[in-house]
C-alpha cells in the first residue's frame, strides 16, 4: 500500500525533529543548584562570625545547564554588605568561563527587646512578671526595655514569646478627667490632703490638672496611684 504524499512528508519531517533533540541533550551536561549552594554556605561559613546576625539564604538556586567537558566550580570571593551577603562562583567548562552564579543571602540580625512571658489579653495591664528580655529577629521596630511596660495597658492580645512593643501599649489612665481625686500636697514634713475634680486624665507618673472648688484654684500634680495625685509645693501656698 502506498502512503498518501502529505503523510510521507509528515513523516520524514519528523524523523528529522528526533535525532536533533537527541544530539542536543547530548552536547549538554546539568549541574545540580545544590553544588553551587554547599560550595556558598562553605564561603559563608568562613566569614568573621556575628553572634546577632545569621545570613539564610534568599533562593533556592537552579540547576544550570552547560555544555560538554571538564567542569570546575570556582568560588570568588564574598561581597558582603550589613544586609545581604552574594557568593559568585565561576561555571568553568575545559578551562573557559561559561558563567558566573551569584548565590544570594539575606542577613538576618537579632535585639535583645521585651517580650510575652505568656499569653496577654488586650486590655492587660502590664505586671513586672508579665514581660521579660528576650531574643528576636530584628524587624527594625525600636526595641525597648520590660520597665516602660509596666503599668501600661496593651491594645490586642500578645501571644507567649512575641515582642511587646511600646505601641503596642498605653496609658492606662488611673486618673481621669471629670473624676474626684485625692490630692496630697506637701511642703517639707507638712502634707494637706483635699479632694479635687481632675481636670486632665493619666496614668502613673503623668501630669495631671486638678481643680479645687473650695479655694477656686486651679493646680497640677503627679499620679502616684488611682485617683491619687501629689504635689509638693513651696511654703505660703494656698490651696
Amino acid at each position: 500500500m502506498r502512503l498518501p504524499a502529505a503523510i510521507f512528508v509528515l513523516l520524514l519531517a519528523l524523523a528529522g525533529v528526533c535525532p536533533a533533540g537527541a544530539s542536543a541533550q547530548a552536547s549538554t551536561q546539568r549541574i545540580a543548584g545544590s553544588r553551587l549552594t554547599s560550595i556558598a554556605s562553605h564561603v559563608v561559613r568562613g566569614l568573621p562570625a556575628d553572634p546577632n546576625a545569621q545570613p539564610v539564604l534568599s533562593n533556592p538556586i537552579p540547576d544550570q545547564v552547560v555544555g560538554l567537558g571538564a567542569v570546575a566550580l570556582v568560588a570568588q570571593p564574598a561581597l558582603v554588605t550589613a544586609s545581604f551577603i552574594n557568593v559568585p562562583i565561576s561555571l568553568m567548562v575545559d578551562g573557559r568561563l561559561a558563567r558566573v552564579v551569584y548565590v544570594g543571602y539575606r542577613v538576618q540580625h537579632f535585639v535583645q527587646t521585651a517580650i510575652a512571658s505568656h499569653d496577654l489579653a488586650p486590655g492587660t495591664v502590664v505586671n513586672p512578671d508579665d514581660v521579660t528580655l528576650g531574643r528576636i529577629v530584628s524587624t527594625g521596630h525600636e526595641i525597648n526595655g520590660t520597665n516602660v511596660l509596666v503599668g501600661r495597658r496593651l491594645t490586642g492580645a500578645i501571644s507567649a514569646g512575641q515582642p511587646v512593643y511600646l505601641d503596642r501599649t498605653q496609658v492606662d489612665q488611673i486618673v481621669k478627667a471629670g473624676a474626684t481625686v485625692i490630692m496630697v500636697i506637701r511642703d517639707g514634713g507638712v502634707s494637706l490632703v483635699a479632694a479635687v475634680i481632675a481636670r486632665s486624665s493619666g496614668g502613673l507618673g503623668d501630669q495631671v490638672n486638678v481643680y479645687n472648688e473650695s479655694t477656686n484654684k486651679m493646680l497640677s500634680g503627679t499620679v502616684v496611684g488611682p485617683d491619687r495625685v501629689e504635689l509638693n509645693i513651696d511654703p505660703g501656698a494656698t490651696l
